[in-house]
């Protein structure tokens, strides 16, 4: 085939990049966090100016029509949607003359998905994300120029955005809203940033308005499972009081870890379930394997007075070597507890 056969590539016509400038974020109602299905539920108002755009269709002398400001509209919509509960939707929705340009207003609600964050589990901070993204269509174009987006948000001089504090649903007092107060109104102003999101090699425009919260409940966690953890290994060290060659010293240390293991099982549906372990769960767990390690000990000494071993001194040596161990246990959750208070 000569190369005269060859249909010439036709340019691409490049639209001009349409600023959607953002005058107002604000999250309107924030409902209670699930820490559990990692998701939050919120409804928050947005306004756009969209300097220049017209807002009738009209042919451009290209193949591609002018968009009108409805148009822009319905290509705004969230992304980092958690997949569960009620789709989002827009509430309500306008479009009216600005000047020269137009301005959007939409008030959204969905369930957005929570990247937690629990290493430091219950003295933890959250960031609460609500990403919105442009759907424009960039096919055939450079996926690395910027230039190319047919839109992009912009934050206007004069833009706010903020947390309604009256609308921050918080029942059991579990979050506090972190961040810059409102002078005027008290609400908690909001972090907003612009950007693209790529996906799979594609650029939308991307805007995102963060705030962070800090838990409030340690004391539930603390009373509800922590405290009982502890307590039932610091019993287990009373087991050294009864005779080295007793069988109720080693029944007892088993009772202990069976009653552990149950408590645990009932308090698990209470704590988030994750692949790594949190602060809590190294807690729990130092607790568990000091009340194996004296059940271990009691054993051995029950076989050791059976074989006629004397094991008086050894005993009481065990006994302080694992009583100093679970002090150790109990002042590093202690001192967890309140460098998590300072430093927030």
């Amino acid at each position: 085939m000569s190369d005269s056969s060859l249909t010439p590539l036709l340019p691409v016509p490049q639209m001009e990049v349409q600023k959607i400038m953002l005058m107002r974020f604000d999250i309107l109602k924030l409902y209670p966090i699930d820490i559990l299905k990692h998701n939050f539920k919120c409804q928050f108002f947005l306004k756009f100016r969209l300097p220049g755009c017209a807002h009738l269709p009209r042919e451009s002398g290209t193949d591609i029509p002018e968009p009108t400001a409805e148009w822009f509209m319905s290509k705004i919509e969230p992304q980092n949607l958690s997949g569960e509960g009620e789709p989002w939707k827009r509430v309500d929705k306008s479009v009216w003359r600005d000047g020269t340009g137009w301005s959007i207003n939409m008030r959204v609600e969905g369930t957005f998905f929570l990247d937690l964050k629990l290493q430091d589990f219950p003295f933890d901070t959250q960031e609460i994300m609500i990403r919105m993204i442009y759907l424009n269509k960039n096919e055939n174009r450079e996926n690395n120029d910027r230039r190319h987006l047919c839109a992009e948000f912009e934050l206007d001089t004069n833009y706010h955005s903020k947390l309604n504090m009256a609308g921050f649903m918080n029942p059991k007092q579990s979050w506090k809203p972190l961040g810059e107060l409102d002078s005027d109104s008290g609400n908690v102003k909001l972090d907003c940033q612009v950007g693209a999101y790529n996906a799979s090699g594609r650029l939308f425009p991307e805007l995102t308005a963060a705030f962070c919260v800090r838990r409030c409940q340690t004391s539930h966690y603390n009373l509800n499972v922590a405290v009982p953890a502890g307590l039932i290994a610091g019993l287990s060290l009373m087991t050294f009081c009864f005779p080295h060659g007793s069988e109720v010293r080693l029944t007892t240390s088993l009772l202990l870890i069976i009653a552990s293991a149950a408590y645990l099982q009932v308090v698990s549906a209470k704590v988030p379930h994750i692949n790594y372990m949190t602060k809590l769960d190294q807690y729990v767990f130092s607790n568990f394997a000091m009340l194996s390690v004296v059940t271990l000990v009691n054993g051995v000494m029950y076989i050791c007075v059976d074989k006629g071993i004397n094991v008086n001194i050894v005993n009481w040596v065990l006994l302080g070597v694992l009583a100093f161990g679970w002090v150790c246990i109990q002042l590093w959750w202690i001192v967890s507890l309140i460098v998590a208070k300072t430093t927030h």
